[in-house]
């Protein structure tokens, strides 16, 4: 019996992303909610793996018996060379250290460290670091990346050196909204997270699942910016609303209006599938710059 885990995904507490200069949320799931859709979607383990804290997982693992779904708790954390995934963690890893002091904290838990989209052209990501380091597994299937082309290089370049540095191949769905939990994981056999572990640690995995569909990403930018316009609303005749991080709550009122102004423009019109279309187009056009470098 093989058991499926899907081990990159997302919750409210990932915080802020970045892309250039643009600052939006990362993910404004709950870890129920996700807890709940894992389950509904046929998944045995999960990992919650929010950026830089273990929160989520922490959380996420309250719900074990409601949804009868094991939650292992992870964090996606920023090293100074690329980020690493640590599993099965029970405290938090700062970020900002190298590689190295990342993975060897990790396995001070005796926990696991994965190597997340490792070719990543929008993502901090390892490269060909990941043959350097004492890595558990390197995800070789990111749905998120949806251009094909990244996963296919980390895919080959983990094959091409696995005879002198095996690693684990690893599926993740990297989702952002509970829609994308299980479009890629993680299959080994057994069922349990206990189980799900050993076979990491023995290279005994395997990956399946499907490229996040275009629907989807758009929808994630549309619950994020429907999700902060209702914040700022409510923050216009309420005081303490938690603005989670944006820094908006000392702005000025006619600050705030043109700010939802803007979002309702974007909610109600096509701009979220004009932006959705144009960033595939773009993010394909990085992904086939770096597989000329590899």
């Amino acid at each position: 019996m093989y058991g499926k885990a899907d081990l990159h995904i997302h919750s409210k507490y990932s915080g802020i992303g970045r892309l250039g200069k643009l600052r939006f949320l990362d993910s404004i799931e709950e870890p129920r909610d996700i807890v709940k859709t894992a389950k509904k979607k046929g998944l045995d383990v999960i990992a919650i793996t929010d950026h830089n804290t273990i929160r989520g997982g922490l959380e996420g693992k309250k719900y074990e018996k409601e949804f009868d779904i094991e939650v292992v708790v992870g964090s996606e954390i920023l090293t100074k060379d690329g980020e690493i995934i640590g599993l099965f963690l029970n405290e938090e890893i700062p970020k900002g250290l190298s590689a190295e002091e990342t993975i060897e904290l990790i396995k001070e838990q005796g926990g696991l460290a994965i190597a997340p989209h490792p070719y990543s052209p929008i993502c901090k990501s390892l490269r060909d670091k990941i043959f350097e380091l004492n890595l558990d597994g390197v995800e070789v299937f990111n749905a998120y990346h949806r251009d094909g082309i990244i996963n296919n290089l980390a895919l080959r370049k983990v094959s091409e050196n696995y005879h002198k540095n095996p690693l684990a191949f690893i599926g993740g769905s990297d989702a952002h909204i509970v829609q994308m939990i299980g479009n890629a994981y993680t299959i080994f056999p057994g069922s349990s997270g206990e189980e799900l572990y050993k076979a990491i640690k023995k290279k005994n995995t395997g990956y399946c699942g499907k490229n996040t569909p275009l629907y989807q990403a758009i929808l994630w930018s549309y619950k994020i910016v429907t999700h902060s316009e209702k914040k700022l609303i409510k923050s216009l005749y309420k005081k303490n609303v938690n603005l989670l991080d944006y820094c908006l709550d000392s702005l000025r009122f006619y600050k705030k209006l043109f700010i939802i102004l803007a979002g309702a423009i974007y909610i109600f019109t096509p701009l979220p599938i004009i932006s959705g279309v144009v960033g595939n187009y773009y993010l394909k056009f990085k992904a086939k710059k770096i597989a000329k470098n590899y």
